[in-house]
C-alpha cells in the first residue's frame, strides 16, 4: 500500500514538472516571437539599418514589419513563415554575403502585395488591381524604405 503511495507522488510529481515546464517554454517561445517581430529587432542587423532608418520616417512607420512581411494567415502559416524567413536571414548576416541590392523572394513579394491590398483595398476598389495579380511594388517599390540604399547589402571594409 504504501509503494502505491509512492509511485501515485512521484507520477503526480513528474507530472505537475511537466506541466510548469511546458507553461514556461510556452511562455519563452511566444514572447520570443512577438519580441523578433518588433522594428527595433528587425532594424538590428548591419544589412537591414538603411532599411530600418527609412521605415522611420515612412508614412508607414506606424505598422511593424511583420504587418506588411508576414502573410496574413493563420498562427502556423506565420509562425513557419517567419522560421524559414529568420534562419536565410541570420545565415546571410552572418556569412556577411547579403547581396549589394537586398530585394524580395517570389513569395515575399507575394505576400507583401498581398498585405497591400488587403490594408488599401477600400482605395483600389474601382481600379484594375482588384483583379488579381497586383503588383503594388511595381510603382510604389520606395515607399516605404525609400531608394537611399540600391548599393546597400553589407559592405565589408578592408
Amino acid at each position: 500500500m504504501q509503494i502505491e503511495n509512492v509511485k501515485k507522488s512521484s507520477i503526480f510529481k513528474f507530472l505537475i514538472s511537466g506541466i510548469v515546464i511546458g507553461i514556461i517554454l510556452a511562455a519563452v517561445a511566444v514572447g520570443a516571437y512577438h519580441q523578433s517581430g518588433d522594428a527595433r529587432f528587425c532594424g538590428s542587423c548591419h544589412s537591414m539599418k538603411p532599411v530600418h532608418q527609412q521605415w522611420k520616417t515612412s508614412n508607414h512607420h506606424q505598422y511593424t514589419c511583420t504587418e506588411c512581411h508576414l502573410p496574413d494567415t493563420h498562427i502556423i502559416g506565420q509562425v513557419a513563415y517567419k522560421t524559414q524567413a529568420g534562419i536565410n536571414d541570420l545565415i546571410h548576416e552572418t556569412a556577411r554575403d547579403y547581396p549589394v541590392a537586398i530585394g524580395l523572394s517570389d513569395r515575399a513579394r507575394q505576400i507583401v502585395n498581398g498585405n497591400c491590398v488587403r490594408c488599401h483595398a477600400s482605395t483600389i476598389a474601382s481600379t484594375p488591381m482588384t483583379q488579381g495579380g497586383a503588383d503594388c511594388i511595381k510603382c510604389h517599390r520606395y515607399l516605404v524604405h525609400g531608394r537611399g540604399n540600391d548599393q546597400g547589402g553589407i559592405k565589408i571594409e578592408k
